[in-house]
């Protein structure tokens, strides 16, 4: 049973992704959206949705890069993000990465806070990428200048906010000290910290940092060849900058709480950034679903069947991945 507080965030998401939902087909009707998807070009689409599987594939190799200076098999992380991706989109409260942690511990015989903290930074990589590709199209292209500043705005502070949390890790100067003192939230901040300054190991110098850079940049070029050909499916030949616009805005669509699988957020923030490039009604909202189609259909269908060839159901490794995280 979740907690009250683990209640409230899923009201909470549950109310965003249906509030979201409902601003974006309330001027829709039902019989034009699906008279306008059935003209979809279904090649395109399947293009799109390979797209979206090799990013999981590259995503569970970088992460590899992720445990410097150890080493992890590449196939295992690879199963793994697949049933973490999978179980994001059918659990609420992102669940899937605390399960996605705990089949790469067990699966490793790795500290599940050892993966964790990994994760982390992973976090913060993609944070980074987002918010860079988002600062770049909003000099490249026009866009509202609340967008444009919330842009600049949130990059700034995501960078602040690595570095403080690095110095912190660190355990720097005076500040450090004070906040580390205060009853209750410094022993957890304390916690969290360590896990953090865990993760930092894997972006120390090295020869493993060549090959986590050009995951990086693989994954995202992939992700704008996923939203690219989706657009194709659509019968839209906009340029390449609009896959990039469509993939920073669907990144901080999947940021905000949301029912599992991102439905709601996720279709609010594709129509956004398509009416950047003029593309409204039922034209953008039929854009969104198969966007979000291309990648939710394959990549929990390929999840379930790795799950399934583990031996090991999505319950259980949801209710291990929480005892254990719990535990001392």
């Amino acid at each position: 049973m979740p907690t009250r507080s683990q209640a409230g965030r899923i009201l909470l998401g549950v109310a965003l992704s249906a509030g979201l939902l409902y601003l974006v087909v309330r001027n829709v009707s039902p019989a034009e959206l699906l008279s306008h998807i059935g003209r979809t070009y279904w090649g395109w689409l399947a293009l799109s949705a390979a797209f979206n599987l090799a990013v999981v594939g590259a995503r569970g190799l970088r992460w590899g890069s992720l445990f410097y200076p150890a080493s992890q098999p590449g196939w295992s992380l690879v199963s793994a993000t697949a049933i973490g991706y999978m179980a994001n989109n059918l659990l609420p409260l992102r669940a899937g990465e605390l399960v996605r942690g705990y089949l790469a511990a067990r699966n490793g015989g790795l500290s599940l806070w050892t993966v964790l903290a990994t994760l982390a930074v992973e976090r913060v990589l993609d944070a980074l990428s987002i918010l860079s590709i988002l600062g770049a199209v909003v000099v490249v292209v026009e866009v509202p200048l609340w967008l444009q500043m919330g842009a600049l705005t949130l990059l700034a502070l995501d960078l602040l906010a690595m570095g403080f949390l690095i110095l912190l890790a660190r355990e720097w100067g005076p500040l450090a000290r004070v906040i580390l003192k205060i009853p209750r939230l410094g022993a957890t901040l304390q916690r969290w910290l360590a896990v953090f300054s865990i993760g930092l190991q894997s972006l120390r110098l090295g020869r493993h940092l060549g090959p986590l850079l050009a995951w990086t940049v693989l994954i995202w070029l992939l992700s704008a060849g996923g939203v690219w050909t989706a657009l194709r499916s659509a019968g839209l030949a906009l340029p390449l900058s609009a896959s990039f616009t469509v993939l920073a805005f669907a990144g901080i669509g999947v940021s905000l709480p949301s029912a599992p699988g991102y439905v709601g957020t996720l279709q609010f923030f594709i129509v956004q950034a398509l009416a950047v490039y003029a593309i409204t009604g039922v034209e953008a909202v039929g854009v969104s679903f198969l966007l979000h189609a291309a990648s939710y259909i394959p990549v929990t269908l390929v999840g379930w069947i790795v799950l399934v060839g583990q031996g090991v159901s999505l319950f259980q490794a949801s209710r291990e991945a929480r005892v254990r995280a719990h535990a001392p």
